[in-house]
C-alpha cells in the first residue's frame, strides 16, 4: 500500500527524525537504510517496519518501492521538503527504510572464527567500513565498546553499504569486561604499531579475537591488559601508522581469508 504523507507531524515522520541520534534509535529499536541499492538489498534479507519514498524520486527508488509493496510493506509518499527532512545524504536518494534493530543476546554467538571488538572507534565513516570488511572477510561478530559511535547511526549504515544488518554486532559493551569472562578460552590480540609483525604471527585455531583502537588514542590502557598479544602491519618507513579501517580491514582479511 502507497499512502501520502503531507503533514510534518505525522507519527511515522517524527520516529524517522528521531533515528538520527543514538537515543532516538536506542528508545524506538530502529535505524534507518538510506538509497535504493542499499534497500533492495535489504529486502531480499529482510522486512523493513516501513518506507518513505519521495514525490520526486527517480526509477531504482521507485522501482524499490514497488518491490516492498509487493511484500505488503507500507510504503508513505512525501513532498520532497519533508524527505529533505529525514535523509542524511547532500544528494536525495528519493527512498528511505525504517528497518528494525537487530536484537543480538552477546552470549549467543558462537565462540569460533574472529570476532572484532572496537575500542572507542567514534568516526562513523571509519566505523562504516570496518562492518563492511567485517561482513566481506567472513567475520563472526562485531563488538563496540562504549565510546565508540552508534554501528546503526545513518552515516554508519551508509559507509558500510547497508551491511551492519549482516554480521551480528553489539554495542555499548564495556570490553574489558567481557574479556575478562573469557570462558571459552578466546585469543584477544590487538592492532598496535609495536607489536608482533603480523607476517610472522601464529594463528591458532581457537576463537580469535582482534582488538582495534580508537583513531586518535589506539586501545585503551583497560582493555589492553587484557590482551594475550599484539599485531602490527609491517609498512614503509615514509608511513607512521594507518587510518583505523584500513587496519581492520587488512587484519581481518589476513585472519579471516587467510588464516
Amino acid at each position: 500500500m502507497r499512502v501520502k504523507v503531507t503533514s510534518p507531524s505525522n507519527s511515522r515522520l517524527k520516529i524517522a527524525r528521531a533515528l538520527h541520534s543514538r537515543s532516538g534509535i536506542l528508545k524506538h529499536g530502529l535505524f534507518l537504510m538510506e538509497g535504493p541499492r542499499f534497500v533492495y538489498d535489504y529486502l531480499r534479507r529482510e522486512k523493513p517496519e516501513w518506507i518513505f519514498i519521495s514525490d520526486k524520486a527517480a526509477q531504482l527508488p521507485c522501482a524499490a518501492a514497488e518491490k516492498a509493496m509487493s511484500y505488503d510493506i507500507e510504503v508513505l509518499e512525501l513532498p520532497e521538503d519533508l524527505f529533505t527532512g529525514i535523509s542524511n545524504t547532500e544528494t536525495l536518494q528519493g527512498i528511505v527504510a525504517v528497518c528494525p534493530l537487530p536484537s543480538i543476546d552477546i552470549d549467543s554467538i558462537l565462540r569460533k572464527g574472529i570476532y572484532l571488538l572496537l575500542d572507542g572507534i567514534s568516526d562513523p565513516g571509519n566505523m562504516g567500513t570496518i562492518i563492511r570488511s567485517a561482513v566481506a572477510f567472513g567475520c563472526n561478530a562485531v563488538i563496540a565498546g562504549k565510546g565508540c559511535c552508534c554501528p546503526f547511526a545513518p552515516k554508519v549504515t551508509r559507509a558500510a553499504a547497508g551491511l551492519n544488518s549482516v554480521v551480528p554486532i553489539v554495542f555499548d559493551i564495556d570490553l574489558a569486561a567481557f574479556m575478562r569472562i573469557n570462558e571459552d578460552g578466546m585469543e584477544f590480540i590487538g592492532a598496535e604499531a609495536s607489536g608482533e609483525d603480523v607476517d610472522r604471527f601464529n594463528r591458532g585455531d581457537g576463537c580469535l579475537g582482534l582488538v582495534i583502537g580508537s583513531e586518535a588514542h589506539g586501545i585503551s590502557e583497560e582493555v589492553g591488559k587484557q590482551l594475550n598479544g599484539t599485531v602490527a602491519i609491517p609498512m614503509t618507513e615514509n608511513v607512521e601508522s594507518l587510518n583505523a579501517a584500513v587496519s581492520a580491514s587488512i587484519l581481518l582479511y589476513l585472519f579471516g581469508c587467510r588464516g
